[in-house]
């Protein structure tokens, strides 16, 4: 009797145990089984009573149908019972309660609404951030490191080696150590870099990086963020150049633009050039033998000399954009929007006939007249040079080579005179 009473119980606690389950998990684990192990859990419980009364009452008629139901009882428990424990086996029960549930939820809705966020401040802000494994360095960016590169997730992988081949040359390789010191160092860097879009666009971005430590203390990745500087330092350029074009930068003696205002205009349309692919070309003019023309003739007499040829470079034909601008004290500087090698080299020789006409005496040298060289050169692609000092640099070349062969002519960058000396030795 003992024993019966002790196996009810058992059968009625599984029961109990099997329909919190239910409550507590999702439906679709047990399904209609709860029904069918109720049922058995409680008939065999019934069946466990009956047999203790049985025996207790001394009904030895009934005992062989109630043992054989509660042998069917034992057998068809774990047939239905099985399936549900090797879903619990197999991970596929989740026994949460609906409040943990709905906190889950509602903690992955607010981490979605986050990564949304995020997602627009980085667009708004030009802000992309990026994360390099170490030490495999395998490179991951966000959306916005794509725009700023003008690039297309779907087309393109980020590689650590042509991620760092966007860069110009000198601030590529600067990136490249300060990487490798940060990886070993575990040291956060700073760098500002010009970064050169597959459409020829050179953009203006600050790079950030820090060191992040795995569990062992070993670095494990470098994060960092990338932020796109170019239009507010394109809106500087801009107001700048409009506040010196409304300020009076003229050179007082000649009437031309100062070098100050030279070089705004330089910087803004160089940059405009490298925007829209045009060329952008520049002459270098210097008066000869000047110095002993001031020797000969007094001061007075070199500053009319001086406005007289200024007047006649600014009265040589040019495009509306054209800068003409006093460059050093006997140097006058034309920049020449869309013109290119050749055309910089006509609007030279144009210059030079122009000064030629003044038929200005010089007795303080042998040549008896006053003369004039010119350089010229100009950027037409990113391939060829990479910032207007170089423009100016290479303008300054072509004056000098003018002025070795004897002044009196316009000379163009050496790449000019290199294919002049190819042809005659062809």
């Amino acid at each position: 009797m003992l024993a019966n009473t002790f196996g009810a119980i058992a059968y009625i606690a599984m029961a109990m145990a099997v329909n919190d389950m239910f409550t507590a998990s999702e439906t679709s684990v047990l399904g209609q089984r709860r029904g069918v192990l109720l049922a058995v859990l409680s008939t065999g419980a019934l069946v466990q009573m009956l047999l203790g009364l049985a025996a207790h009452f001394n009904f030895p008629v009934a005992l062989p149908a109630l043992q054989m139901l509660a042998a069917a009882c034992l057998v068809a428990l774990p047939l239905n019972f099985w399936p549900v424990v090797a879903r619990i086996r197999r991970g596929q029960l989740r026994i949460l309660n609906s409040r943990l549930l709905a906190r889950a939820q509602r903690a992955e809705a607010a981490a979605a609404a986050a990564r949304n966020w995020l997602a627009l401040a980085e667009q708004s802000g030009h802000v992309g951030h990026w994360q390099l494994s170490v030490p495999d360095y395998q490179l991951s960016w966000s959306d916005e490191m794509y725009r700023i590169h003008g690039l297309w997730r779907e087309h393109y992988k980020p590689r650590l080696e042509s991620a760092l081949a966007a860069f110009h040359p000198v601030d590529g390789k600067r990136i490249g150590v300060l990487l490798q010191e940060a990886a070993v160092n575990q040291n956060n860097f700073e760098v500002a870099a010009r970064l050169r879009r597959p459409d020829g666009e050179i953009r203006h971005v600050i790079l950030r990086g820090a060191a992040a430590l795995d569990a062992s203390g070993q670095v494990g990745e470098l994060n960092g963020v990338m932020v796109d500087v170019t239009e507010p330092k394109r809106a500087e350029a801009i107001s700048a150049l409009s506040a010196a074009r409304g300020l009076p930068l003229e050179d007082e003696l000649t009437g031309l633009a100062d070098r100050r205002q030279f070089d705004l205009s330089l910087g803004y349309e160089f940059k405009r050039a490298v925007r829209s692919r045009k060329p952008l070309g520049m002459v270098l003019l210097e008066i000869d033998h000047f110095r002993a023309f001031a020797a000969y003739y007094g001061a007075l007499d070199a500053d009319a000399c001086l406005r007289a040829v200024a007047q006649a470079v600014q009265a040589v034909p040019r495009r509306t954009g054209d800068v003409v601008a006093r460059y050093g004290d006997t140097e006058i500087a034309v920049l020449l929007p869309l013109a290119d090698s050749a055309g910089a080299q006509r609007v030279a020789t144009q210059i030079l006939e122009a000064v030629r006409a003044l038929a200005l005496p010089n007795a303080g040298h042998e040549t008896g007249g006053l003369t004039a060289s010119c350089g010229a050169a100009a950027f037409v692609g990113m391939d060829d040079l990479y910032n207007p000092l170089e423009l100016t640099r290479r303008a300054a070349r072509a004056l000098a080579d003018a002025k070795e062969a004897g002044g009196n002519r316009a000379s163009g960058y050496r790449e000019v005179e290199l294919l002049s000396v190819l042809a005659a030795r062809g």
